[in-house]
């Protein structure tokens, strides 16, 4: 997918770069930094197959303390600014320090554009609260790309497959890794597993012009049938009153690797009381064969939308309680 010009410095031009309108891409690769518009899907480029995409986050705590001094252990600390890859220190002097905190500051910018920033009175437990939080930003960015690179399987394009950058970490680093060094997982994985199922819901939400769109996907060889629920509730799990407005259950028929669309809506016309106290929870039910499978199995998938940015939501303390059982060695989480 390139074109040659021998009169050019560099003869080969890829077809990435090609801005004709109208032209389709072959494979993409798409890193931006810039976390204003990180959710905003027209910034997200069009092709065939996104071959790499991604945002670094940091590794947790109990990752960190392998190899950083107690010290060490701050979101901008000197230590941690010289091993982040984004941008490269290019050397262990400290006059590089800059360099780094670049990439430590957009990551900062991603937590506090969308979500609560952590501020606990305990120094460690605020550093691994806003570690975490990288985590929950570094998940959702990829999550809105990977639903919107699957629902190309639909349009024009065509597009049939996605590749995030990266799986694993080699040391304990601010990284694109969705694994850490030691193999723990990151928030990331925990996201991929959903929305790479078989068959996903994906609300699409266009926050410039307030259209809400909810989307089926499927990556079966043949086409299926099913429905989708969709239930509004408070941020306290209380049914809000009419559905908001919007038909419980929705049909769907998609075709063969591909997408359908069951919903479109302004957000103006669905009936909330208070955007910050609401939360749609969409449920995915269907039946099907996997590729050269003879067993008809159920597929299901679950995912949620809110119409505010996380940091926005009126959420409530969930007032958690952990106890542990010594004769089984279970952890127990209860929400009083």
């Amino acid at each position: 997918f390139t074109k040659i010009d021998f009169s050019l410095p560099v003869p080969m031009v890829e077809r990435y770069n090609n801005k004709t309108a109208g032209e389709l891409y072959g494979n993409t690769d798409f890193y931006n930094y810039d976390t204003s518009v990180s959710f905003d899907s027209n910034t997200y480029p069009v092709g065939r197959f996104a071959a790499e995409f991604g945002f670094i986050s940091m590794p947790s705590l109990e990752t960190w303390q392998q190899a950083l001094d107690p010290a060490d252990l701050q979101f901008n600390s000197t230590t941690i600014a010289l091993r982040n890859h984004h941008y490269p220190a290019g050397g262990l002097s400290t006059d590089n320090v800059e360099t780094g905190s670049k990439g430590l500051a957009e990551m900062t910018l991603g937590v506090e554009r969308y979500y609560p920033s952590p501020h606990k009175v305990d120094p460690i437990g605020n550093f691994s609260a806003w570690c975490h939080a990288t985590q929950l930003f570094q998940a959702d960015f990829y999550k809105s790309q990977i639903q919107f690179y699957r629902r190309g399987s639909g349009f024009p394009q065509r597009q049939l497959g996605s590749l995030f950058w990266q799986l694993n970490d080699i040391w304990q680093a601010p990284t694109w890794a969705a694994l850490e060094y030691d193999g723990r997982w990151k928030v990331l994985p925990y996201m991929a597993k959903g929305v790479y199922s078989h068959m996903i819901v994906s609300p699409f939400w266009a926050y410039k012009n307030g259209t809400l769109e909810i989307w089926v996907t499927s990556d079966l060889w043949e086409a299926a049938s099913g429905t989708v629920s969709v239930q509004w509730v408070d941020l306290q799990g209380k049914p809000i009153a009419d559905n908001a407005g919007m038909q419980e259950e929705l049909d769907f028929h998609v075709g063969a690797i591909n997408s359908t669309r069951v919903l479109r809506t302004k957000i103006d016309d669905v009936k909330l009381a208070d955007r910050q106290d609401a939360i749609m929870l969409l449920t995915l039910h269907s039946r099907g064969h996997l590729p050269n499978g003879e067993t008809e199995v159920a597929f299901a998938h679950d995912n949620h939308f809110l119409p505010v940015w996380p940091k926005d939501a009126k959420l409530r303390d969930p007032s958690l309680k952990l106890s542990h059982d010594k004769s089984t060695g279970k952890f127990t989480v209860e929400a009083s």
